[in-house]
């Protein structure tokens, strides 16, 4: 094993240019993925911001936690299934709205 491998998981070059914390943009840019998607991601339990933020403050996220989850393949796949469960939602309610029904209410249950 060469001493990289061994390293810590902050040593992952996206995130050596952030401190300890991190906030909602820059967690996205690192995961490569959209901003609007942290909040359903936060919501299915895979994020969890520091203090208690209320609604419309800044969240802070720590950015070892980040840096552990980036290199656990269970939780990548909660992740996008996290992903793909809230467009089958939203798309779900669309398509509802669309036809006049009252839109049905989708199971929230993370697989674990």
């Amino acid at each position: 094993m060469t001493p990289e491998s061994s390293a810590s998981p902050l040593k992952i070059p996206l995130l050596e240019k952030y401190g300890p914390t991190m906030t909602k943009e820059e967690v996205a840019e690192t995961l490569h993925i959209p901003r609007h998607i942290i909040q359903p991601l936060t919501r299915a339990g895979l994020f969890t911001p520091f203090g208690e933020p209320k609604k419309y403050c800044v969240k802070r996220y720590s950015s070892e936690v980040i840096a552990r989850n980036m290199v656990d393949q269970n939780w990548l796949d909660k992740m996008v299934a996290a992903i793909h469960r809230h467009w089958r939602n939203k798309n779900a309610r669309k398509r509802a709205k669309q036809a006049g029904n009252p839109p049905a209410t989708v199971s929230q249950t993370v697989k674990t």
